[in-house]
């Protein structure tokens, strides 16, 4: 077993249920957990109660920001593993002992694990036409099928975010979480893999570190596109236009059009109005806003 001590941060909202279940799952792991640090973000139903039946470090605040919650409970971690979980994730029994087996190899700098939907056994997946698992292509398209049953570990590009570790000194040398990637997140977890990657380590993708999400799909209206386009491109100019530029068309290309495996694997339902066009473009201006303003930051240093 890892000798090493290892931090598990939940980022939470509103989520007293979820949570719960979440953390009960975690303190019936075979092997002992260091730390478990839950970051509640000024919730309003019972979650701060949850401090009084489980051993854990709550901390409250009052931004609604993923990533900033994230980034404070690392201030706080003194784990040499820092674990990342969803607040509605249910961890399996050898979870931990699973994720912690590739950190042996000094070579390692994250490990992640699979995911399955909430309430299917452990053979289920949505089979696709690729057995790539976590690859981010130069055009910027990521294929996450974290839920392929592989049967050992491989090196990948990228984890999801809801079950995905880091060494904790790595985390500190790139600065944690980027907390431009705002409202939904998305792609916040493939730019800190790409950043620890970045410092010459392998992220490990481990099949036997298996989570059951209570995902239940997400229907995709406005907001959802303008995040998703925001985020999108700050992630794509910020780690691949510099090196990749050629491949630009194709990014605006897939990021519109993508694979239809894509698509399978998102359960992403799309609300289409009057108004979406508007949000989408809206998004995508201010994704290159935040990366000139990230250049420009960059230059006074």
């Amino acid at each position: 077993m890892f000798e090493n001590k290892v931090s598990i941060i939940i980022a939470t909202y509103n989520r007293f249920a979820d949570l719960k279940d979440c953390l009960s799952s975690i303190f019936n792991l075979k092997d002992k957990v260091h730390e478990v640090i839950v970051v509640d973000s000024n919730s309003s139903d019972k979650t701060p109660m949850l401090k009084e039946y489980f051993p854990i470090k709550y901390i409250s605040i009052i931004e609604r920001n993923r990533q900033r919650a994230r980034n404070i409970g690392l201030s706080v971690a003194c784990g040499d593993i820092v674990a990342f979980l969803d607040d509605d994730v249910i961890v399996h029994n050898s979870w931990l002992r699973r994720l912690l087996e590739p950190y042996l190899n000094e070579s390692v700098g994250g490990v992640g694990g699979r995911v399955i939907p909430y309430g299917q056994n452990r053979r289920f997946y949505v089979k696709i036409s690729t057995g790539v698992v976590g690859k981010v292509s130069k055009s910027g398209l990521v294929i996450g099928n974290f839920d392929l049953p592989l049967r050992n570990p491989i090196e990948v590009d990228s984890f999801i975010g809801c079950n995905m570790s880091f060494r904790r000194d790595l985390l500190l040398r790139v600065g944690g979480f980027d907390e431009n990637f705002g409202g939904t997140g998305y792609r916040d977890d493939t730019d800190l893999c790409l950043r620890v990657k970045s410092l010459g380590y392998k992220l490990i993708f481990h099949p036997g570190a298996i989570v059951w999400h209570k995902f239940k799909g997400k229907n995709a209206g406005n907001n959802w596109f303008y995040w998703y386009a925001r985020n999108h491109v700050y992630f794509y100019l910020k780690n691949l236009f510099p090196r990749f530029r050629t491949r630009f068309p194709l990014f605006f290309y897939r990021m519109f059009f993508p694979p239809r495996d894509y698509v399978l694997k998102s359960g992403i339902k799309i609300r289409v109005n009057p108004l979406l066009a508007s949000y989408i473009f809206k998004g995508l201006y201010d994704g290159y806003q935040m990366w000139r303003q990230l250049l420009r930051t960059n230059e006074l240093r």
